[in-house]
């Protein structure tokens, strides 16, 4: 059962579309991210128009095997947590410089990032904005970070942050495969950073080379399709004038090359669509977006297959 605060009648909306839908905010109420969570809010914020919705999960306690029995953690316990979570939202909120009382705070149980995409979808949420995630190890091999996982249910774009994000971002780099999702990424990146702003268009070329004439033919007219596809997408993505637009393309691994291009530019975030993977595909090879979630040092936008 979720806790929440009363939402003044004037800030109430009607169910939203999908480009009015909020803003949601995973926030856990530690304090350390909070000014780039909300900064990220605002921005997502300005480019939509939604409105910023504060959202707290607190995984279930699990049972206790107690011989025969199975011993289940008391509601009034889970209500105290979810208390206890709400008020430390509500602190940080109140006492960051780039949060607002206002927005509306909710916390519920559930596992964190089935719930954060199920309550993102069925809000109609324009953006989720959340922590980038953890890096240690352990959750690298297993692919446990509540990010990764929120990214690879969610059905709206996620912007995951570490501890900075600009209050002016001016300088986006797009991961480009030509496909929508990667189409729909720019396209959000470019209202990010505003129609004075910077986006780059990276393609990343397959590293594998032959001697092969046959290999050697079919390169040719793979960089041939470049331009071409390039020039379809600015068409399609009608940048401003006064937009600086430029193109990109590489050699070599999808993720580690995209970060490099950004990491070059010094790009204020790194944007990319998605797909989804099975589990095998996973754990053997992971997903582009996977592995820049895994290793990014710039906020990260997300976007999946329309």
């Amino acid at each position: 059962m979720p806790i929440a605060t009363v939402v003044p009648a004037s800030d109430r909306s009607s169910v939203p579309s999908a480009t009015t839908g909020p803003i949601l905010v995973a926030c856990d109420g530690e304090p350390a991210s909070t000014e780039a969570l909300f900064t990220a809010a605002r921005v997502a914020q300005r480019t939509t128009s939604g409105a910023v919705q504060i959202i707290g999960v607190c995984e279930p306690t699990p049972a206790i095997a107690a011989g025969a029995e199975v011993v289940v953690a008391p509601q009034e316990f889970e209500t105290l947590r979810q208390e206890t979570l709400l008020d430390d939202i509500r602190r940080v909120v109140s006492s960051s410089a780039e949060g607002d009382p206002r927005w509306p705070v909710e916390v519920v149980i559930g596992a964190p990032a089935r719930t954060l995409a199920a309550m993102a979808r069925d809000r109609h949420a324009a953006m989720l904005v959340m922590g980038i995630g953890r890096h240690n190890p352990v959750d690298r091999l297993f692919g446990a970070e509540t990010t990764l996982a929120t990214v690879r249910e969610s059905s709206v774009p996620v912007l995951a942050v570490g501890a900075h994000f600009p209050s002016e971002p001016t300088h986006a780099v797009v991961g480009m495969d030509f496909g929508a999702s990667s189409l729909e990424a720019a396209r959000l990146a470019m209202q990010l950073v505003g129609p004075r702003g910077h986006l780059t268009l990276v393609h990343v070329r397959p590293r594998f080379e032959h001697p092969s004439a046959d290999w050697q033919e079919w390169d040719l007219e793979y960089g041939r399709t470049l331009p071409p596809l390039f020039d379809r997408m600015r068409s399609t993505l009608a940048p401003p004038v006064t937009l600086t637009f430029d193109t990109s393309v590489v050699r070599g691994d999808p993720a580690p090359s995209l970060l490099a291009v950004a990491q070059q530019a010094h790009a204020d975030f790194v944007a990319l669509g998605t797909q989804h993977h099975t589990l095998m595909e996973r754990l053997l090879v992971g997903s582009v977006a996977t592995k820049v979630l895994r290793t990014a040092r710039i906020p990260v936008l997300a976007v999946p297959r329309v």
